[in-house]
């Protein structure tokens, strides 16, 4: 009889830890070790998770299991319990019923007595089920502390609004920031004296002054780094910033918490309804006062167009400009005020980027139609959809993975050939077989192309997890989408669980006439959707007293016709 080499995994959530010694890394790890030597297995490596959530799957010590599995480096996987493994059911099974076996992997979890060498194993899909059950109990435990401590006016949030920071002495508390207090005051003023959030931003930018993301980098609170980058991004203000400070409570000494929740086994968030969000009143110093924060927003208010039917878009906050990245913001243009996204960086300067429009009627049918048709795709073949996916992210996935495979092995026995040599190199100036001179030079030959060769490996190896995890988010998006399969309305709860943005491109001339495009990046999935249509030219409204849009003449429209 062959001796199988076998994996230990543990794996602790923070969650475990509240149960004491008895869910310990030590104590698995002691556990799974007596195990196995009683039973003959030979233990080849020990994966250890510490910190890690049961429903996250791409832990680093898991991944790194699976790897060797893909390898052929292990016979035998052994668990405390099944929980260890992970406390989503659907993806448990998936580990224990489909891909261990596929790769001849015995799984053994000790304490639920499942063994996959067994026939007998249904008691594992009922301990899976549980075992989400009680993660789902947690997140609501979770949900309902977090809830406690709102409602004790506790602030709980980990980085500082601007104008406030963290008391030294109690980190749920605000104090008043001097350094950056002024400018919440400033943005009020000038609201309450008539300036529009737009317009104060341009203020701000030209008057170089700090935005809030670079207060939080520069303190070390949040990483922009990638942002800052470029030196004039710590004055790039936003208008939309500018109004959530006017609306904000917090500057009047109040606190409102819980605005939003997030959705279980999905790494997403859901806005909550304002009757249920919690608020607790004179929590801190107020930076302003009533009559200042009623006035400017007031004005701003005032500012706003009438809608007349409090028209409130699904698609808030996920239209972006192809070109420039910024958002798109809803407009309604002509006599019959048609809603129509257009790019805000070209709104306030049409030298920062092209004129990108698109009605919100045929925003709202082509993503509709992208949905249902992939929604429709994932229900009906989920194989296929999911190498759709991978297809998208990476379209020579593939070639580039298998090309990588190759080039990885291909390093890995060249480090190890070099390593031999150097080995051999000692003997032989030890043995005097090779001068001092021609043992240096070869010395630092060697050890120069080491070092290449371990960049190098560590480079493939990064390329080969990123096609691995594309693999998984591909699963991942499948399965959410199946979920949609008959999906007949957008709403904005749907469209933000889906969905990650959608960017909108300029118009181009076709024989069949003006052609638009939209893509879509989806939740897990990233960029696989993209539609095509020909649409009717939209015309910046004239300025001119002569404008026809003024006297009343509008434009017909003319009807759609989607390409893809």
């Amino acid at each position: 009889m062959s001796v199988l080499r076998t994996a230990l995994y543990c794996r602790l959530s923070k969650d475990d830890m509240l149960q004491g010694d008895s869910e310990s890394i030590k104590t698995q790890k002691a556990m799974l070790t007596q195990y196995a030597k009683e039973h003959g297995f030979l233990v080849v490596e020990v994966y250890v998770d510490d910190g890690w959530s049961g429903l996250n799957f791409q832990r680093p010590d898991f991944n790194r299991m699976l790897d060797d599995i893909e390898a052929g480096r292990i016979d035998v996987v052994i668990t405390k319990d099944l929980s260890r493994l992970g406390r989503d059911h659907l993806k448990v099974g998936h580990f224990t019923e489909i891909y261990f076996p596929m790769k001849n992997v015995r799984y053994i979890a000790v304490n639920d007595g499942v063994d996959t060498a067994n026939k007998n194993n249904d008691i594992a899909a009922l301990k899976n089920v549980m075992n989400e059950f009680y993660s789902r109990d947690n997140s609501r435990k979770i949900r309902s502390s977090i809830r406690a401590r709102a409602k004790a006016g506790l602030y709980r949030t980990s980085f500082n609004p601007i104008g406030y920071r963290k008391a030294p002495d109690n980190h749920n508390k605000l104090i008043v920031d001097t350094e950056t207090a002024w400018i919440v005051r400033r943005i009020f003023e000038l609201a309450n004296a008539g300036m529009g959030a737009h317009k104060i931003a341009k203020t701000f930018r030209e008057e170089q002054v700090p935005c809030p993301s670079w207060w939080l980098h520069s303190r070390g609170e949040k990483d922009y780094s990638e942002r800052f980058e470029n030196p004039e991004n710590k004055y790039e203000w936003s208008h939309t910033v500018i109004r959530n400070i006017i609306a904000n409570p917090l500057y009047l000494g109040h606190l409102v918490m819980c605005k939003t929740e997030s959705i279980f086994k999905v790494n997403a968030v859901k806005k909550v309804p304002e009757a249920e969000q919690i608020r607790v009143d004179n929590t801190h110093e107020p930076l302003v006062t009533q009559e200042l924060f009623d006035g400017a927003n007031a004005k701003i208010e005032s500012r706003r167009r009438d809608t007349t039917n409090d028209f409130v878009s699904p698609f808030a906050g996920l239209v972006k400009c192809g070109a420039c990245g910024k958002a798109l913001g809803l407009r309604y243009w002509g006599k019959d005020r048609n809603r129509v996204y257009v790019c805000t960086t070209y709104a306030h300067d049409t030298k920062a980027c092209t004129d990108h429009r698109i009605y919100y009627e045929d925003l709202y049918k082509a993503v509709l139609s992208d949905i249902q048709y992939h929604a429709a795709l994932a229900y009906e073949d989920r194989e296929k959809a999911v190498a759709l996916a991978v297809k998208m992210n990476d379209r020579a996935d593939g070639n580039r993975g298998k090309s990588n495979e190759n080039r990885l092995k291909q390093a890995r026995k060249r480090y190890e050939e070099v390593t031999r040599l150097f080995d051999r190199l000692y003997e032989d100036s030890l043995s005097g077989r090779i001068s001092n001179g021609n043992f240096t030079r070869l010395i630092d030959k060697y050890q120069s192309e080491q070092e290449q060769l371990l960049g190098q490996i560590d480079a493939l190896e990064q390329a080969l997890q990123e096609v691995k995890d594309n693999q998984t988010n591909a699963v991942k998006w499948a399965d959410l989408m199946a979920e949609y399969a008959g999906i007949q309305e957008l709403t904005a709860e749907n469209l933000n669980l889906l969905i990650e943005r959608i960017e909108v491109f300029d118009r181009t001339q076709t024989e069949a006439g003006t052609e638009q495009a939209i893509k879509i990046c989806y939740r897990f999935g990233g960029y696989i959707g993209e539609r095509r249509f020909l649409a009717k030219v939209l015309k910046h409204p004239c300025r001119k007293k002569t404008c026809p849009l003024k006297k009343g003449k509008g434009y017909e429209r003319e009807k759609i016709s989607f390409v893809s």
